[in-house]
């Protein structure tokens, strides 16, 4: 517990020296000349390094004092009938038992991947700024426009013939669903 107050006192002491610090730097303001307020903002700089440094110290301090405790350099002696005994306590890292190594036994629990379709992106384009018209079904009602250069995902790989013409259901950014003309669509690699 003794060894605590050295860290604290530092620490306290880091403490006072940064507000020290604020204060130099709030009086450096607009109130002084340039030459004083330059002379006061060093001062203040350094009174904030050496605040950084008991800091690091009381920090330092605290990391050593537990090192030392737990490798067992501090040896406690007891005195009892003119016998002297040491107690030297074991690392940390002796507590544990030894690793089972025999080989490892396959889970088959866990279930297995199963593949999946891949994402297909497609982006808007030759409709000459006029958009894409998003339908509701193939040749039906409109949902949406979609601008030129607008990036789709393509829910169904294949395309549907209707009116002439072949429909690739898609799906916008802003998550409308529905139904296009396939002629206006660049298509992104892995997509049919």
């Amino acid at each position: 517990m003794s060894g605590i107050y050295i860290p604290l006192a530092l620490a306290f002491l880091g403490f006072v020296a940064a507000i020290a610090s604020y204060r130099d730097i709030r009086r450096g303001g607009a109130r002084f000349y340039t030459l004083e307020r330059e002379a006061i903002l060093r001062r203040a700089s350094f009174t904030l390094m050496g605040s950084a440094l008991l800091f690091v110290a009381a920090i330092a301090l605290l990391v050593v004092s537990r090192q030392q405790t737990l490798t067992g350099e501090t040896a406690v002696e007891a005195d009892t009938a003119e016998t002297v005994v040491t107690i030297t306590p074991t690392p940390v890292v002796e507590q544990f038992p030894p690793l089972a190594t025999g080989t490892p036994t396959p889970d088959l629990s866990f279930p297995t991947a199963t593949p999946t379709r891949p994402i297909c992106r497609a982006v808007v384009e030759g409709t000459f700024g006029n958009g894409l018209t998003l339908r509701a079904e193939p040749g039906g009602e409109q949902v949406a426009i979609l601008a030129e250069a607008d990036l789709v995902t393509v829910v169904d790989q294949g395309p549907t013939e209707a009116n002439g013409i072949a429909w690739r259901q898609v799906r916008s950014l802003f998550g409308d669903e529905g139904w296009v003309a396939e002629q206006f669509l660049k298509m992104g690699t892995g997509c049919e």
